[in-house]
This record gives C-alpha cells, sequence and structure tokens, in this order.
C-alpha cells in the first residue's frame, strides 16, 4: 500500500503542485487514472467511516449529513437515534447500512472536520492555495447516483476510494460559478462532453460549473471529494456590503421619509457610504495576511 497523501503534493501527484495550480487556473476537466487501487484508502474508507459514525464522530450541524436517492431525503428519524434533533443524536449505522443495501446514498460534507489527519491536510492545501477547503464523502449503492443533474460552485478533486462510479458532464459549463448565483437550467442530458466510469485509485478534477451526474457500478462505491472554493471580487464586496449594516443611516425605513427631497437627500449618503466602502476593498491585503499566517 503506498503512502497516504498529507499534504497538497502527495495528493495531486503525479501531477508536481505547479501543473495543479495551472488546472485551477485554466479550470481544465482531467481524469489520471492510478496505477495503485489502495492509494487513498488511508484517508478514508468505509471500515474507517462506520467506525466514525458509530462514535458519534460527525458534523454537529446536521446540514452536512444527507441519506437520499435520486435527490430525494430520508428523513432524519428514519437513520439517527432518538431525539436527533438535539443534542447528543447519533447516526443509526444499521439502519444506514440497511439503506444503502436499498440503494440509497449516504453523503457526509465537513467530514475533515471530525478526522485529525483530513483537517491536517485541509490546512496544507489551504496554506498553499490560500483557498477554503472541505472534504466531502459519498457512499453509494445502486444505479441511482446521490443527486439528479447539478453543478457545484467549488472546484472538485475526486478520489475513488471503493468500488466504481460513472461520471457523466454536460456542457457548457457555468462560467466562474458562485453559491449566490441564481441557478440556471441545465443542459440536456443527450451529448455528454465526458463519460468515464471511476476505479479505485483514480484522480478526477471537475472545474466548478461543470453539470455532472453519477451511475454507481455494482457493490457499493465511496469518492471523497475536495471542494476548492476561491475567492472572488464579488465575496470581497458582498463581506463589504455587509459591514454596511452596522451603519443606523443604511437602515433607515424608506418608506417612512417624510418627503422626496428626504428620500433624495438619504439616496445621495447611502451612495457615498457604499463607494468609500468599496474603494477601502485591497486584495493584495487578502494574500499578505495568508502568507504571514503560512509563516513565509
Amino acid at each position: 500500500m503506498s503512502k497516504t497523501p498529507s499534504t497538497l503534493e502527495e495528493l495531486v501527484a503525479p501531477l508536481g503542485e505547479a501543473e495543479f495550480r495551472s488546472l485551477l487556473r485554466e479550470r481544465k476537466l482531467t481524469l489520471l487514472r492510478g496505477a495503485n487501487a489502495d492509494r487513498y484508502t488511508g484517508l478514508l474508507n468505509w471500515k474507517m467511516l462506520r467506525g466514525m459514525l458509530e462514535r458519534g464522530e460527525h458534523p454537529r450541524d446536521l446540514i452536512h449529513l444527507r441519506l437520499s436517492r435520486d435527490s430525494v431525503k430520508v428523513p432524519l428519524d428514519r437513520w439517527f437515534t432518538k431525539n436527533s434533533a438535539g443534542p447528543g443524536g447519533k447516526v443509526d449505522v444499521a439502519k444506514v447500512e440497511a439503506f444503502l443495501a436499498q440503494g440509497f446514498n449516504l453523503c457526509i460534507t465537513s467530514i475533515d472536520e471530525n478526522a485529525p489527519h483530513l483537517t491536517k491536510l485541509c490546512d496544507d492545501i489551504r496554506a498553499r492555495s490560500f483557498e477554503n477547503i472541505k472534504i466531502g464523502v459519498i457512499v453509494t449503492t445502486g444505479k441511482f447516483g446521490a443527486f439528479k443533474l447539478h453543478y457545484d460552485p467549488e472546484d472538485l478533486v475526486i478520489l475513488q476510494v471503493e468500488g466504481r462510479k460513472r461520471w457523466k458532464i454536460y456542457g457548457p459549463a457555468v462560467l466562474n460559478p458562485v453559491i449566490d448565483l441564481p441557478q440556471p437550467a441545465p443542459p440536456p442530458e443527450e451529448a455528454p462532453i465526458f463519460d468515464e466510469v471511476l476505479q479505485p485509485g483514480d484522480f478526477l478534477f471537475v472545474p466548478g460549473g461543470n453539470w455532472h451526474c453519477c451511475e454507481n457500478g455494482p457493490g457499493r462505491s465511496l469518492h471523497l471529494g475536495f471542494f476548492f472554493l476561491p475567492p472572488t471580487s464579488w465575496h470581497f464586496i458582498k463581506a463589504a456590503m455587509s459591514d454596511l449594516v452596522a451603519d443606523a443611516m443604511i437602515r433607515t425605513p424608506l418608506t417612512r421619509l417624510s418627503d422626496p427631497a428626504e428620500l433624495a437627500a438619504l439616496e445621495v449618503d447611502v451612495k457615498r457610504r457604499a463607494i468609500d466602502t468599496i474603494n477601502r476593498l485591497n486584495f493584495a491585503e487578502y494574500f499578505v495576511e495568508r502568507i504571514k499566517a503560512r509563516g513565509e
């Protein structure tokens, strides 16, 4: 068994770190076939995940846990211990396995927060890329995927750990997607631009905005998804505008003003305040702070 990746460099090998950065910049769909089927099993396999769930080592925010089939979710009370909505609720692993046997899928996002070795790996990737990183795991059985045709705003590194998974990707991709972007209509599922079956040890880079759906092979499949969310100008502007709510003037009820002159005067003040806030944006400071945090 090969060494379990613990750094960005080890994760993307045989690509060099510079080559991987080029994939991120170009957002180039890329499949790398693995020479070692066990390459990623030390990161997280079903036995490890099952043990974590039995010990209650999963995200506390239950929005990160999903049991579903073809995008239809199973209510939490059908696979959690009693009083699951309150503190101390735990996954009932036996029930999860029963659902998996019926072709359901288990999806957990931010699983890195509950596994120290994955937390360490994410920390290294953040330090090298300056991007927000999280790891999700999807366990599937049956012919249905966990989700219908969709795209992710994040760039995805997919590591096939166990079983097989057929990925179908359709174009055109949504350009430079962000989480707050209104959902466009999906493309027709007629002629995929990518149609491949991932085997254990395979590495797939799916740029954000690529419409995709998956089909499971025989038996259970487990894959990890590394979500890369780069900062954009929109994120800076959104954060700056959010800060404006501290100003009582910005919160003035417009329908309660006495006359058009008062409304016009407020509009001038609000625009001035917003423009001043935007002018104070400094993209370079973002990277300077992260370089300092990395100790370079």
